[in-house]
Parts: C-alpha cells; structure tokens; sequence
C-alpha cells in the first residue's frame, strides 16, 4: 500500500497546494477545522473546511501526528491544505533539547509525507517567547509556513510575545485571547486583528461553533477561524480492559453538518 504515497512530495506541488487558500478574496473567511482521524477529516473536507489542523490526541489539546496519518491524508485529499501540529507531550510549552531534537525529525518526516504547513509554539520560564526554538521550527520547515498555536495564550505578555513571532517569520497565530474560549478573550483577540492584522494571519479559536461564530466575526474581524466542529461519538463499543486511564472516555468527532452550517456562517454576504 505504501507505493502509492509519494513520500518525496516536491516543493513546488506543496506550495500548490498553499496557494490555494492565498489566492482567495479579500472578503472571504476562512475556516480551519482540528482533526485526529480519518473518519473527522473526511466530514471536515466534505463540509468544506478550508484547511486542516492534523493533530493526534485532541483530548489532551493536540500532539504531533503520526506521519502514516498525514501520508494517508495527502494520498485521499492531494488538494487539501494539512498543517501539522507539533508537539511532542501535553502540559507546558517549555521543551528540553532532547524534545526540540524529535521536534525537528518530526518536521523533516511530515514534510515529505505531504505537509504544508506546521502548528508550533515554544516558551520560555518566564513565559516570554522560546526564539532559539522557535526559530528552529521555522527554519526546518522553510519554505513551508508555521502558525505560533495557543501558547500565546499563557505567555507573561502576548504583545511582545506576538511582536516576536512576527519578527522572526510566524504567518499565523492561534488565539483564544488568553481565556478558556475565543468566546471569553473576544476583546484581545480583537485588538491582535486590529494590531496586526496587516503583519500576520489572527485565526480565533477554541469553543467556536455555528451558535456563536457570527459573533466572533463581528466582534474580532479576523479572517480566519479555528474549529473541531464535533459532537460526541456514539454508540462506541468499550474495551472490556481499558489500556489507559482515558481509553474509555467518550471521544468527538467532527460532524458535516457542523462543518457546513459554520461555512454557511462565514460565507460573505
């Protein structure tokens, strides 16, 4: 099964792929949907998902996936936008060398499976932004681009945190304004966009739905917005033996119908 995925993906038709969702209207808002599985990724591209966060472990806020996960992905969906989180373990954004060092081989890995872009963010101590990691990130992946994800949203001052990754070369930034919903930190969000939206893509995210994202839009202005568009999954048969403490939790999956009624929202009048 393997030789029919191109593992050696050229730039140049990675960068097709990119220039897709660069080539759209001014007017047009765009809709990133998180997915860890196939059967989410499938209902987000059937909704019409502009783009796809590929995680593993959403549960516990998404982890770096698997590069058979994103390898299948390109194969089934070559037009798709897929852009990789990477992050090796839950918890803090603070990572050893050792963890940058597998962060690194899994950007040069997921690159040639069929990425086109990365989800990444590092600090430091004291909460102010991890440059040298950072900028590690970001030159593995060059020419691709990388978005700076929430950490920003436990960073000691997300101003200079923000104004730091726009210096060195982030083209995105996830946020949920410093708060548990993008709901709840509406007024940073909007500031971000009204800040820097000339400098940097403001995608609002966390707790986006079809109920609320008409008013995140009016509220924030941003052109892009970041969703799991998920339901919990039913009917699932539980292992008799759990193999981990959440192994037999409920999990979500991403539904078209939430997909589409949020593109439906997003569509220009």
């Amino acid at each position: 099964m393997l030789e029919y995925f191109n593992y050696s993906n050229s730039l140049s038709e990675m960068f097709s792929v990119q220039k897709m969702t660069e080539e759209k209207p001014e007017n047009h808002i765009n809709l990133e949907v998180c997915i860890d599985s196939f059967e989410s990724a499938e209902n987000a591209i059937a909704g019409g998902a502009d783009r796809l966060e590929v995680c593993s472990s959403l549960q516990l806020g998404g982890l770096t996936p698997s590069v058979g996960f994103v390898s299948v992905l390109r194969y089934k969906y070559p037009d798709t936008p897929l852009y990789c989180m990477i992050r090796q373990r839950p918890g803090n954004f603070v990572y050893t060398e050792d963890e940058m060092s597998a962060n690194m081989e899994d950007v040069e890995w997921l690159k040639k499976a069929g990425a086109t872009g990365f989800v990444f963010g590092a600090l430091t101590t004291v909460g102010t932004l991890d440059r040298e990691a950072c900028d590690t990130i970001i030159t593995t992946a060059r020419p691709l681009p990388v978005t700076f994800h929430r950490a920003i949203d436990v960073a000691y001052d997300w101003k200079s945190c923000l104004e730091e990754a726009i210096e060195i070369g982030f083209k995105a930034v996830l946020t949920s304004g410093q708060e548990p919903s993008a709901l709840d930190g509406v007024h940073i969000i909007r500031e971000m966009q009204e800040l820097y939206k000339d400098k940097i893509d403001i995608l609002a995210g966390c707790g986006v739905n079809s109920s609320n994202v008409a008013n995140l839009v009016e509220w924030t202005k941003c052109h892009w917005y970041h969703a799991s568009a998920s339901v919990l999954k039913k009917n699932v048969p539980m292992n008799k033996v759990s193999m981990g403490k959440q192994d037999n939790q409920p999990t979500r999956v991403t539904t078209v119908e939430e997909v589409r009624m949020l593109k439906e929202t997003l569509a220009p009048v």
